[in-house]
């Protein structure tokens, strides 16, 4: 019987036959019934997939499905209701004897319900392990409760005025990691490993913006560089200072130290204890300490708070999915996690609509990510938000190959400048869990320059990778393309690098600063890029522009296609270059006010064509990704869809589809994967319901020979022609989501 996920928001979940794995054995078991049929024997303790003899892990062997429900239920309850959604693996938020002092282990306990500690928790662990589900267990290392912290201060994190930190979520302390501490929480790791947990998930650890500069800190900081640790607030402030890298690297070093002597703990103990924290999201790595590339070398899974969201929603909304791409790129291969909530903060006990539950999880799943999902809400209360993560949950589990062991076929990479992002002045700190927003009034912003470009490519239908500046130096040549948004800070080997992939017949497209400072933030005499932009001279930033224009240089330039006007948008600062090459736009002289008479032409390019070796680049003199993500000027994306066009051969070519889909395009072992994520909706966030779009036509560009087209969310057999390595397709219907999988 063919099956078929029904349309989110809007139906109950049908319930599926799958199967589980345990041990070795693949057993089958009936969803609808809970009903175990073993042909094996159960290895206790040790989880569905994973066989404490081998090297082989549980946690990669299949999509983790992760809730976590953070009101109080008997345990029975609690499990049967985690098996309802789906999940095979919850995070026990309620677990009581993580350390002394942990703070808000009772903050969701409004509602009722056994508490879990050390007597009961193997009567719980029965239970979730009854109906196939991992129990991690939450430590939270990062926020202690005060009353506990004053009677230790000498473990409390010590900011750099001397005062122990005591506003952590405005009520809390924190410990630092390099304080004796450490041997408490050792001992707790130790004693919770003699019972069958399946994993352990540290909440932090994290060093905040102004700490840490307690004894500890200060005598290993000594012992290491010979020298005072300095000011992190200070140094914040001017950071091409050389003290600047070596305290970003102390605590990024502090925090894998920690998580290296946790692991190896739990290994020595039990090798099938999943061990992960919290890594950093998109954002400057300085605030918190965590080094993404530093975090997974000592861990198992490479997770990120991409989904978490705050206030009036301001963050783009494509943050889930940014962060997916980066994690998958920074995690050597190891699997992901983004965590994603279900709520509006910073009101905890809110609920986030269906249409927005919807696109956290369509974004996760897409790139790879595996899903974690914090309900906060009582769920009998939630139907229809209920019936959206239950109805993910089905369809991941009964695609697995969907989500599991891919490779993108993006021939386009964006660049996350993480560098620039811990030593340029443009970058800001967004708003999360852990860090305050730190805006920077400076010309350049990191983030708003990444997303401009990110919506860019995401509105023209482009599939794309996220990378950061490490993956520069390995493993380009795959590529079309490379965006470099405002990449200020490049090392010397990255940047020849770059040079190479242009000579061997790459492509690149660069804004503003990208390479004009060195890896730690200084200020170069000459970009390392200037002769592969084609550039000769570089003076002064100017702007901000207002209601100034550029206009065309080379009207015949391939970028200005279908661009019609005299006079186009500024970007909001440009850069006063001089080049040689040629100039398909020049920027006007400023206007002293939006009435001020007619633009006039001035000898300052804002995009440089060049040419090096046998490849292009395309180096534009000003903010083109902010302004693109502030004001979404039409010109701008034409523009970016004329530069794409150029210098990567489209995949996927998409005819009745609104901007508003985002397409991605991965390879699994016999099959291709097109995965669609529909964010057409009311203009408004948080987005209640999503707008289903009809007869979407589909072509994608394939040298395999293709058996079969399928339509894996709607359950239908597509009817599709093939000529000339292509194969073309009409998809009736899509709600939020679909994924079509064409059979090779």
């Amino acid at each position: 019987m063919e099956k078929k996920y029904e349309p989110i928001n809007r139906r109950s979940f049908i319930r599926t036959t799958g199967t589980a794995l345990t041990g070795f054995t693949l057993i089958p078991f009936d969803i609808a019934e809970g009903n175990l049929k073993a042909q094996s024997s159960h290895l206790s303790g040790y989880g569905l997939t994973g066989n404490k003899m081998t090297g082989e892990k549980w946690w990669e062997r299949e999509p983790l499905r992760i809730v976590e429900l953070e009101q109080g239920f008997e345990y029975g309850e609690k499990a049967d209701l985690l098996n309802d959604l789906g999940a095979n693996m919850e995070h026990l938020v309620r677990f009581t004897d993580t350390s002394p002092g942990t703070s808000f282990l009772d903050a969701h306990n409004l509602f009722g319900g056994k508490k879990v500690n050390y007597s009961s928790l193997k009567e719980y662990l029965a239970e979730a392990h009854k109906r196939n589900i991992k129990v991690i267990i939450y430590f939270n290392v990062h926020a202690i409760e005060i009353s506990y912290a004053r009677q230790h201060p000498e473990w409390q994190q010590i900011k750099d005025d001397g005062k122990p930190i005591e506003d952590v979520y405005s009520v809390d302390s924190s410990f630092c990691i390099n304080s004796p501490w450490r041997e408490e929480v050792f001992i707790t790791l130790r004693k919770l490993a003699a019972y069958e947990i399946d994993g352990i998930f540290y909440d932090g650890p994290i060093f905040f913006s102004a700490t840490c500069h307690c004894a500890h800190c200060r005598k290993l900081y000594n012992e290491k560089y010979s020298s005072e640790i300095p000011s992190k607030t200070a140094l914040s402030a001017k950071r091409d200072n050389p003290s600047w890298k070596k305290l970003l690297e102390f605590q990024s070093d502090s925090i894998a130290r920690f998580l290296r002597d946790s692991n190896r703990i739990l290994k020595d103990i039990n090798p099938q204890i999943l061990f992960y924290m919290n890594g950093n999201t998109l954002a400057p790595s300085w605030p918190t300490g965590r080094d993404n590339r530093k975090i997974i070398a000592e861990t198992d899974v490479l997770g990120a708070e991409g989904g978490f969201l705050y206030g009036a929603l301001s963050e783009p909304i494509y943050k889930p999915g940014a962060v997916a791409k980066l994690l998958e790129t920074q995690s050597g291969g190891k699997p992901t996690v983004v965590f994603d909530a279900a709520k509006q903060g910073p009101w905890t006990f809110s609920k986030l609509p269906a249409g927005e539950i919807s696109i956290l999880y369509s974004q996760t799943i897409t790139y790879q990510g595996n899903v974690w999902l914090a309900v906060s809400i009582n769920p009998s209360l939630h139907k229809k938000e209920m019936d959206v993560i239950r109805s993910y949950n089905g369809f991941i589990k009964e695609h697995q190959a969907a989500f599991l062991g891919t490779e993108s076929l993006s021939r386009i990479a964006l660049l996350w400048p993480q560098d620039a992002g811990n030593f340029y002045d443009g970058s800001s700190v967004p708003l999360t869990d852990f860090t305050r927003e730190m805006k920077t009034e400076t010309a350049g912003n990191l983030e708003e320059e990444f997303y401009g470009f990110y919506d860019g490519l995401s509105r023209v239908h482009c599939p794309f990778d996220v990378i950061d500046e490490e993956a520069l130096n390995k493993g380009i040549e795959k590529y079309d393309l490379i965006i470099l948004p405002n990449a200020t800070c490049l090392t010397k080997e990255a940047s020849e690098k770059i040079k190479d992939f242009v000579k061997q017949g790459g492509n690149i497209l660069s804004t503003f600063e990208t390479s004009f400072y060195n890896e730690t933030g200084k200020k170069l005499d000459n970009p390392l890029l200037s002769d592969l932009f084609g550039i000769n001279e570089t003076r002064e930033v100017f702007g901000p522009l207002a209601w100034d224009y550029v206009t065309p240089g080379d009207t015949g330039n391939f970028s200005l296609k279908e661009i019609n006007q005299q006079f186009i948008y500024a970007p909001e600062y440009g850069l006063k270059v001089k080049t040689g090459s040629a100039v398909p736009l020049y920027f006007c002289k400023p206007l002293p006010g939006s009435y001020s008479g007619s633009p006039e032409l001035s000898e300052f390019p804002f995009i440089v064509d060049n040419s090096y070796g046998k490849g292009k680049s395309i180096y534009m003199a000003g903010t083109f990704g902010s302004s693109l993500y502030k004001f979404h000027f039409p010109e701008y994306y034409q523009l970016l869809s004329n530069i794409l066009l150029r210098f990567s051969t489209p995949l996927v070519r998409l005819d009745n589809v609104p901007s508003s889909v985002e397409v991605s395009l991965r390879k699994g072992v016999n099959s291709i994967f097109l995965y669609l994520i529909n964010f057409t909706s009311e203009m408004k966030r948080p987005i209640q319901k999503i707008i289903p779009c009809q007869n979407l036509k589909i072509e994608l560009l394939l040298q395999e020979k293709v058996k079969s087209v399928n339509a894996l969310w709607s359950g239908k057999t597509l009817d599709h022609s093939v000529s000339d390595h292509s194969i073309s397709f009409i998809l009736p219907l899509i709600e939020d989501y679909e994924v079509i999988e064409i059979k090779i």
